[in-house]
C-alpha cells in the first residue's frame, strides 16, 4: 500500500523523471534552501527554527560559503559532521540556540551538546560566537580561531585547558555568565595564568560575571581589558601588572549608585570604589578609561598622572557634585578628548548654580563634554568660564539639568562650538545679565527634588530626529527642544547670529509669529519648531530668516482645530530659499490659504492632515500645491482621502518626482491618470484598500522607477499591468492577498527589475504553480524569497516556504489518490483470494455462483434506472366513443400541449405503436417503457380484452421490479366499484382519480393528474396500512 504523494513508487518515479527533463531547463532552486544567500559569501539561517545544521546539497557553491549565521533556532546538538562539507567557512554564529534557563522566555532548562570535532575539522575558522547557549564547558576549538565569544552561556570556570592551543586568539568575550538574569550560585572563576598562552589576545570582556578581582597574569598582549559591573571593590597595581599594552579599561559599575541604576542593584558595601594613587601609573599606552558607576566622591589627582595619552574618561553616574567645581585632576590631561561627566548629582537636591573647576581649562584637546543630568537651575557665563578659550571642544551636553533659567549668548563666545544640547531642562526664559541676580548670589541655594530622578531619554520624536539629521554638517547647532519656552524673543539669540540650526520643538510656544522672533538669527538654515501651538496668521511668519532652508511645523495642531480661526501659509512664497517644509500632522482641513506659492520648495511633509476633505470642497483647494513650482517630493500619507480623482494629480506641480499616498483609505485608482505627473519615479501606496490592480495598466512613457503596493487587499492583477513601465526597477507586492506572481504582469520589463518583494502573500502552492517557476528566474531580486515568500494553501504547506517541497516535481493530487486505490486494491486481491481458496474455497465458490444469479437482477435495475421514453402510456376501451374522444381532445390537450416546458410525453396505440409489431410486443414496450401506465375507464365491473391484458402486465412488472404504475381515471364517479378499486382507495387514494361533473373542480382534477403521473406511487401508499412496495 503506497501513498503516491508520500513515498516514491515505480509510476511516481516514471512521472518525476519526465517532468525532471523539463524542469532543469528552467531555474534551479536556491542553492542553500532553507537559508538565503547574501553577499559576501554569508548564508542566513536566522530565525528558521531549525532543530539541526542544515545539509546543504552537492550542487551547492559549498566552498564559497565563508560565512553562516544559526541565531535563534533550536539545534541542541551539533554533530561531527556539522560543518566538515564548509571548507572555506570564517564566520560562525550560533546564538541563541539553547538559551539558558534564566535568558529563556518562557525559562525552559536547555543543555547544549557540542561532539568533541564539531569546529576542530573547520580548519579555517576564525570568528566563532556561542553565545546565549547553555554551554558549561569550552569545546575543542581549532588553532585558526581569533574571534571567540561565549558570553551569556553557563561557562563559570576557565583554566590552562580551556583555551589551549589558541594562539591566534586576539578577541574573547564571556560577559553575563554569571548576573541576575543569568543567575549562578559562584562567581566566575578565571584560574591565575589561564590565559597567558594567549599571546595574540587584544580584547578582553568578562563583564556581569560576579569577579570580585582581577584575574591575574594575563596576556600582556591585552589592549582591552573589560571587567564592569563584577564585584571588583578595590583596585591597586598588582591587579593590572604587566599589562603596559592596555590602550582601554572599563571597571565601571562594580561600587554601584544604586538610586539611578537602570537595573537590579546592589549595594558594594564600601563608600566607594578603592582606587590606589598608583593604580594606573604603568598604564603609559592607555587611551579610555572608565570609572561609570563607581560611587566616586572625590578625585585624586595622581590616579591620572602618566596617562598621557588618555583621550578618553568616563566618570557618570558618580557623586562629583561637588568635586567638579574645585578638583584639579584635569590639569596633566592635555589629550583629553572626550569626557562624560553626566549624572553626577546630589540626591533629591537641585543647585541654584554650579560653575565648573578651574583645571578644566587644562584640557585643551577636549573636544566632547557631557555634563548632563547633574541639576542646576541657573544656566550663565560663569558656569562653564573655564570651557571659553578650549579652542577644540565642539560638543557640548547638557540635557536634563532642570535649568529654568539660561544665557544663550555664552555660546557665542566659544571658538568652535558646534553642537550645544539643552533640551530635557525647564527653560522659560532666557537671560541677559550683566551684575548678578539674586539667584547668582545666593551662595548655592539648594532645592528639594521631590519628584524624583529623571531617566535619559531620546532627543526628539523619530519624525523630529529625522528632521534634526539636516544639521550634521552645520557649523553650530543649538537644541533647545522639551523645555517649558512659552514664547520666543529677538534677545534670547543675542551674540549667536554665527547660529545654523535650532530646534525648539516639544516646548508650549503659543504665539503668533510675525517675522520679529527671530531677527537675530541672520544665517540660520534649520528650525525646527515641532510639537508646539503656534499661530500662522501674519503673511510674514519667518521671513527675518533671509538662509532658512528646512522648517519644521509639524504637530502644532491645536491652532488649526480652533473653529472659526483662519491660517495664513502665504510666508512660504516669501522665504527664498526654504528647500524643506514639514505641515504634518496638523489636521489641517479647513479656513487655510487657498494656495501654497513658492519657487524654491523642493519638498513638502504634508502627512496627517485632511486633504481628502479640502479637495471634497469643490474648486477651492483643487489647485493647493499646483504653485510649489520645483517641488520634488510631496506626501500626503494619512490624508483621509478615500478618492483620487485624475483632476488631483493633473493640478500637482509638474516637477514632482515622489508621490507618498500610504496609509490613506483609496479602494480605486486610475492609472492612466498617472500621465499629468510626467517626472513622477517614486508612487507608494501602501497601507491603502486596493483590491486588485485590473483598471487598466501602467501608462507608456511613465517614468516610474519604483512602486509601493504593500500592506493592500490585492488579490489580482491585469496582464502586461507594469510592461508598458518600462523604467520600472522596484515593485513592492508584499502583505497582500495575491495567491500567484504572474510573469505576463511584466511582460518585457522582467530583466530590468532589481527589487520585486511578494512576501506575506498567501500563495497557492498547488503541484505546477507557475509563480515558481518565474521566481526562480528572478530569484536574486526577491528578497526573502528562501524563507519568507510563503504559502497560504493548500492547508498542509499553509505558513511554511514555498521551497518546502518542489512544486514542479510532486505529482498531481488527484492521480496520488488514484494510485493509492490501486495499489490497495492490488493488494487485497493478493491477499484475499489465495486466502479464501485456502480456508473456505467451496464456500468461495457457493458465493460466486451466487452472484451468477444476481446479475440479472443487477441488469434489470440498471435497465429501469436508465431514462424511459414516455410519462405514461394512456390505455382505455376505443368502442366507448366518449371516452376516447376525451382522451384525445382533453386529456392529451391539456397534458401535451398547454404545460409548456413541463409538457408530458403520452403513449397513445393509434398514434405511437409501431407496425409490423405483434399487439403484444407494442403492448409490453409501451407499459415498460412509461412511468406509470394509466387507465381510463367509464366503469370498473367489466374490464376484458386490451384493456385487462395492460392491466395484468402493469402487474407483472410490479412484481418484478417492485413498482406499481398504475393511475386509475373513472370519468363515471357515480358507477359501481369493484373491490380492487375500493381496495387501492384505501391503500394508495392518490393514484385513484375521478372525472369532476361540475366545471370548477376540473382545475384540482388536472394538478392532481399531474402529481400522480410526476411522483412515484410508493410516496402515495397509506403507512397506517402498509410501507408500500419500495426499490431494491
Amino acid at each position: 500500500m503506497v501513498l503516491c504523494h508520500r513515498t516514491l513508487h515505480p509510476v511516481s518515479l516514471l512521472v518525476q523523471a519526465a517532468v525532471l527533463a523539463e524542469v532543469l531547463a528552467l531555474g534551479t532552486l536556491p542553492a542553500f534552501l532553507p537559508c538565503e544567500l547574501k553577499p559576501r559569501g554569508l548564508v542566513d539561517c536566522n530565525w528558521l527554527f531549525l532543530k539541526s545544521v542544515p545539509r546543504f546539497s552537492a550542487a551547492a557553491a559549498r566552498s564559497n560559503i565563508t560565512s553562516l549565521s544559526l541565531i535563534s533556532n533550536r539545534i541542541h546538538h551539533l554533530h561531527n559532521s556539522d560543518f566538515v562539507h564548509l571548507s572555506s567557512l570564517r564566520h560562525l554564529n550560533l546564538k541563541w540556540n539553547c538559551p539558558p534557563t534564566g535568558l529563556s522566555p518562557m525559562h525552559f532548562p536547555c543543555h547544549m551538546t557540542i561532539e568533541r570535532n564539531t569546529f576542530v575539522v573547520v580548519r579555517t575558522l576564525e570568528e566563532l560566537n556561542l553565545s546565549y547557549n547553555g554551554i558549561t564547558t569550552v569545546p575543542p576549538l581549532p588553532s585558526s580561531l581569533m574571534n571567540l565569544s561565549l558570553s551569556h552561556t553557563n561557562i563559570l570556570a576557565l583554566d590552562s585547558t580551556s583555551l589551549a592551543g589558541l594562539y591566534n586568539l586576539r578577541f574573547l568575550f564571556m560577559d553575563g555568565n554569571c548576573y541576575y538574569k543569568n543567575p549562578c550560585n559562584e562567581s566566575v572563576k578565571v584560574a591565575p595564568g589561564a590565559l597567558l598562552g594567549l599571546s595574540n589576545l587584544t580584547h578582553l570582556s568578562l563583564k556581569y560575571n560576579k569577579l570580585e578581582k582581577v584575574p591575574r597574569q594575563l596576556p600582556p598582549s591585552l589592549e582591552y581589558l573589560l571587567v564592569s559591573y563584577n564585584h571588583i571593590v578595590k583596585l591597586a597595581p598588582e591587579d593590572l601588572a604587566n599589562l603596559t599594552s592596555l590602550r582601554v579599561l572599563d571597571v565601571g559599575g562594580n561600587c554601584r549608585r544604586c538610586d539611578h541604576a537602570f537595573n537590579p542593584c546592589t549595594e558594594c558595601g564600601q563608600e566607594s570604589l578603592q582606587l590606589h594613587p598608583e593604580t594606573f601609573h604603568h598604564l603609559s599606552h592607555l587611551e579610555g578609561l572608565v570609572l561609570k558607576d563607581s560611587s566616586l566622591h572625590t578625585l585624586n589627582s595622581s590616579w591620572f598622572q602618566g596617562l598621557v595619552n588618555l583621550s578618553v574618561l568616563d566618570l557618570s553616574e558618580n557623586f562629583l557634585y561637588d568635586s567638579i567645581t574645585q578638583t584639579m585632576a584635569f590639569q596633566n590631561l592635555t589629550r583629553l578628548r572626550k569626557l562624560d561627566l553626566s549624572f553626577n548629582y546630589c540626591k533629591k537636591i537641585s543647585f541654584a548654580k554650579r560653575h565648573l573647576a578651574k583645571s578644566f581649562e587644562s584640557l585643551v584637546s577636549l573636544q566632547e563634554l557631557n555634563l548632563n543630568g547633574i541639576f542646576f537651575r541657573l544656566l550663565n557665563k560663569n558656569t562653564l568660564r573655564p570651557l571659553t578659550n578650549l579652542p577644540h571642544l565642539h560638543t557640548l551636553h547638557l540635557q536634563m539639568n532642570f535649568i529654568n533659567q539660561a544665557q544663550l549668548s555664552i555660546f557665542g563666545t566659544f571658538p568652535n562650538l558646534h553642537f550645544v544640547d539643552l533640551s530635557e531642562n525647564r527653560i522659560s526664559e532666557s537671560l541677559i545679565m550683566s551684575a548678578a541676580t539674586p539667584e547668582e548670589a545666593d551662595g548655592g541655594e539648594r532645592e528639594s527634588l521631590w519628584s524624583g530622578v529623571p531617566a535619559p531619554t531620546l532627543l526628539s520624536t523619530p519624525g523630529s530626529k529625522n528632521f534634526m539629521v539636516r544639521c550634521r554638517n552645520l557649523n553650530f547647532t543649538l537644541d533647545l527642544s522639551r523645555n517649558n519656552l512659552v514664547v520666543v524673543k529677538p534677545e534670547m539669540f543675542v551674540n549667536l547670529s554665527h547660529l545654523q540650526c535650532l530646534s525648539l520643538s516639544h516646548n508650549s510656544i503659543a504665539q503668533a509669529v510675525n517675522g520679529s522672533q527671530f531677527l537675530l538669527l541672520t544665517n540660520l538654515r534649520v528650525l525646527d519648531l515641532s510639537h508646539n501651538k503656534l499661530d500662522l496668521y501674519h503673511g510674514r511668519s519667518f521671513t527675518e530668516l533671509p538662509q532658512l532652508q528646512a522648517l519644521d511645523l509639524s504637530y502644532n495642531n491645536q491652532p488649526f482645530s480652533m473653529q472659526g480661526i483662519g491660517h495664513n501659509f502665504s510666508f512660504v512664497s516669501r522665504l527664498s530659499r526654504l528647500q524643506y517644509l514639514s505641515l504634518a500632522h496638523n489636521d489641517i482641513h479647513s479656513r487655510v490659504s487657498s494656495h501654497l506659492r513658492s519657487n524654491s520648495l523642493r519638498s513638502l511633509d504634508f502627512s496627517g492632515n485632511a486633504v481628502g476633505l479640502m479637495w471634497s470642497e469643490g474648486d477651492l483647494y483643487l489647485q493647493f500645491f499646483q504653485d510649489l513650482r520645483r517641488l520634488d517630493q510631496l506626501d500626503l500619507s494619512q490624508n483621509r482621502l478615500h478618492i483620487l480623482l485624475p483632476q488631483y494629480l493633473d493640478n500637482l506641480p509638474k516637477s514632482l518626482r515622489i508621490l507618498n499616498l500610504r496609509d490613506n483609505y483609496l479602494s480605486f485608482f486610475n492609472w492612466s491618470s498617472l500621465t499629468f505627473l510626467p517626472n513622477l519615479k517614486v508612487l507608494d501606496l501602501a497601507g491603502n484598500q486596493l483590491k486588485a490592480l485590473t483598471n487598466g495598466t501602467l501608462p507608456s512613457g511613465t517614468l516610474l522607477q519604483k512602486l509601493d503596493v504593500s500592506s493592500n487587499s490585492i488579490i489580482s492583477v491585469a496582464p502586461a499591468f507594469f510592461a508598458l513601465a518600462v523604467e520600472l526597477k522596484e515593485v513592492n507586492l508584499s502583505d497582500n492577498y495575491l495567491k500567484t506572481v504572474d510573469r505576463s504582469w511584466f511582460g518585457p520589463i522582467v530583466p530590468n527589475l532589481t527589487m520585486l518583494d511578494v512576501r506575506s502573500n498567501p500563495l497557492h502552492c498547488a503541484c505546477g504553480a507557475a509563480f515558481v517557476d518565474f521566481l526562480l528566474e528572478v530569484q536574486t531580486k526577491v528578497p526573502g524569497l528562501p524563507n519568507q515568500v510563503r504559502c497560504g494553501s493548500p492547508g498542509q504547506l499553509q505558513g511554511r516556504s514555498i521551497f518546502a517541497q518542489d512544486l514542479r516535481l510532486c505529482l498531481d493530487e488527484v492521480l496520488s489518490w488514484d494510485c493509492f486505490g490501486l495499489s490497495l486494491l492490488a493488494v487485497a486481491v493478493g491477499v484475499a483470494v489465495p486466502l479464501l481458496q485456502h480456508l473456505c474455497g467451496w464456500d468461495v465458490w457457493y458465493c460466486f455462483h451466487l452472484c451468477l444469479a444476481w446479475i440479472p437482477l443487477l441488469a434489470r435495475g440498471r435497465r429501469g434506472a436508465q431514462a424511459l421514453p414516455y410519462d405514461a402510456f394512456v390505455v382505455f376501451d376505443k368502442a366507448q366513443s366518449a371516452v376516447a374522444d376525451w382522451v384525445y381532445n382533453e386529456l392529451r390537450v391539456r397534458l401535451e400541449e398547454r404545460r409548456g416546458r413541463r409538457a408530458l410525453r403520452l403513449c397513445l396505440e393509434d398514434r405511437d405503436w409501431l407496425p409490423g409489431q405483434t399487439l403484444f410486443e407494442n403492448l409490453w414496450a409501451s407499459i415498460y417503457g412509461s412511468r406509470k401506465t394509466l387507465f381510463v375507464l367509464a366503469h370498473t365491473d367489466r374490464v376484458s380484452g386490451l384493456l385487462r391484458t395492460s392491466f395484468l402486465l402493469a402487474q407483472q412488472r410490479l412484481l418484478e421490479d417492485r413498482k406499481d404504475v398504475v393511475v386509475l381515471v373513472i370519468l363515471r364517479p357515480d358507477a359501481h366499484r369493484s373491490r380492487y378499486v375500493r381496495l387501492r382507495q384505501r391503500l394508495c387514494r392518490q393514484s385513484v382519480l375521478f372525472w369532476p361533473q361540475q366545471p370548477n373542480g376540473q382545475g384540482s382534477f388536472w394538478a392532481q393528474l399531474s402529481t400522480a403521473l410526476t411522483r412515484d406511487n410508493r410516496h402515495f401508499y397509506n403507512r397506517n396500512f402498509c410501507r408500500g412496495p419500495t426499490a431494491e
